[in-house]
């Protein structure tokens, strides 16, 4: 098969989903699993991606962005990587971060020294973490910007989106990065020769280079959601567009603490009503949702979403490897919080005549189906409001912030019932700026968790990671909590091959 015709079915089989996602599903997905797989197979020559040759792919040949249909392809072959890959798709955040922290217990031997914080550099868990499929990733969106830089073909709408989406996945993926491993190296091109001897680049100039990315990508990105073409509004909520990156910034933002920047970011997409909007609960992480910024769509044939299919048991049994809630989290909720009866579900497990109930995420809720009517949320309006409050907060503006945090907790509120007899209760306008800190914490707690990673990166970023370990370490199975570990480990076989790449303190 030419490489050309495996963009043009690619682009005509993401087409056909922009007219009708649905119907078409299964054989959709069967067909862009074979391309992705082709078309990936070609990239799995860059072994390690910061220290060799470039591969030889249409990524770095000049003709891919000749045309706007390969240019374009170019790009979703970047999110079928990201949405496919079996250690950074939006599910393998949510495992490993929670197994980390105090969300998840871990069932799956595996991952057992993940579990108790006790992962080295050399171990399987190190080398199939993020550090090489977002050096993946971020290898194809540099490719993609600079492919995209040099065309004098492609049209300039299409050439202006391209830019957006390649800079607002390079940005995306050096925030979890830094967030994850600390200071790491900042590689902007595709140059192998650079790449392969980088240092370790600090912490705030990696975040100067994602806020100069975004603010980029707002400029480029279309206002709406567009298809395969890069030009046509869908439905379709899978390609970025300028709301992605101004959401994306205001994390950043809160996250570096510039708190009236948060605040402006979060507050431009809180205030567009027409594309944004909060829904039911049982509605949040549906396909195509008003309260969705960011989705991905899975490329599997039968399974919906990697969230449903990792998380939701096959049968009442704990033996599958599969991840169960904590009784930290648990115990997290407030009495008449719908959010636990309807993001939470439970198995009855039977052993030696004694009936135990485990717990585990059910905010997806299917496992697999021929029909796709949920999509993985990266990122979504109820975030946004959270994100508002605690910039309000720090600013001063406490009555702002628990305007904000009680319209997440009027969503979440129940009608009394005799099982729950009493409804999640508004914050009073009377909070301290210390008690509406904590009342955030915990809101975010209660609503992000098993998503993108966020109750690990709050409790880092608060400093509040060691009160919450310590204790909890022992009953993990582990005999200390070693604050160093809050940062995982650099792969030693990326060391071995980048000679001026330090390893994190804490590792032998």
């Amino acid at each position: 098969m030419k490489q050309k015709s495996i963009y043009k079915k690619i682009s005509a089989v993401v087409l056909s989903s922009d007219i009708q996602p649905y119907p078409m599903k299964k054989i959709t997905r069967h067909i862009m699993a074979i391309m992705a797989i082709i078309l990936l197979s070609q990239l799995s020559n860059c072994k390690k991606l910061i220290e060799v040759n470039p591969p030889k792919t249409l990524l770095v040949e000049g003709n891919v962005f000749q045309n706007n249909e390969t240019a374009n392809s170019a790009m979703l072959a970047v999110y079928s990587s990201m949405s496919s890959s079996a250690n950074s798709s939006p599910y393998h955040l949510a495992f490993y971060s929670g197994i980390s922290g105090d969300e998840l217990v871990n069932n799956w031997i595996f991952a057992a020294d993940m579990y108790i914080n006790e992962i080295n550099p050399t171990s399987n868990n190190t080398s199939n973490l993020f550090w090489k499929q977002a050096y993946f990733n971020i290898y194809l969106s540099n490719s993609v910007y600079e492919g995209c830089n040099k065309s004098i073909a492609l049209s300039p709408d299409v050439k202006k989106q391209l830019i957006g989406e390649a800079l607002f996945i390079r940005a995306y993926w050096y925030f979890y990065l830094i967030n994850l491993y600390g200071d790491v190296p900042l590689l902007t091109t595709t140059d192998y020769a650079k790449n392969s001897i980088a240092y370790r680049t600090s912490k705030s100039k990696v975040y100067e280079q994602i806020i100069s990315d975004l603010k980029t990508a707002r400029l480029n990105l279309n206002e709406n959601y567009v298809g395969s073409d890069g030009i046509k509004t869908i439905t379709n909520r899978v390609r970025p567009n300028k709301s992605s990156a101004s959401a994306l910034l205001a994390r950043v933002y809160l996250y570096t603490r510039d708190y009236a920047s948060a605040e402006s970011m979060s507050t431009s997409i809180i205030n567009n009503s027409g594309l944004y909007g909060l829904v039911p609960l049982d509605a949040v992480f549906l396909a195509n949702s008003k309260e969705t910024i960011w989705q991905l769509m899975s490329i599997n044939a039968l399974f919906v979403t990697p969230e449903g299919r990792n998380f939701i048991p096959i049968s009442n049994s704990i033996t599958e490897n599969k991840p169960t809630i904590s009784s930290e989290l648990l115990s997290a909720f407030e009495n008449g919080d719908l959010r636990k009866a309807q993001w939470i579900n439970k198995i009855n497990v039977t052993t030696n005549g004694i009936m135990y109930e485990f717990y585990y995420p059910y905010k997806y809720k299917v496992r697999a189906a021929s029909i796709t009517t949920e999509f993985s949320s990266i990122f979504r309006l109820a975030e946004q409001y959270l994100i508002r409050a605690e910039a309000r907060n720090e600013q001063n503006n406490i009555n702002g912030a628990i305007t904000d945090l009680n319209v997440i907790r009027t969503r979440a509120r129940a009608t009394p019932t005799d099982e729950n007899p009493k409804p999640l209760p508004a914050l009073e306008i009377s909070l301290s700026k210390e008690q509406v800190k904590e009342a955030i914490l915990k809101e975010r707690e209660s609503e992000l968790f098993t998503e993108q990673g966020h109750r690990w990166l709050d409790m880092k970023r608060l400093d509040i990671i060691d009160g919450v370990m310590i204790p909890l370490t022992p009953l993990k199975g582990s005999s200390i909590w070693d604050s160093n570990h809050q940062l995982w480990p650099i792969p030693q076989n990326e060391r071995l091959n980048d000679p001026n790449l330090a390893q994190n303190p804490g590792y032998n």
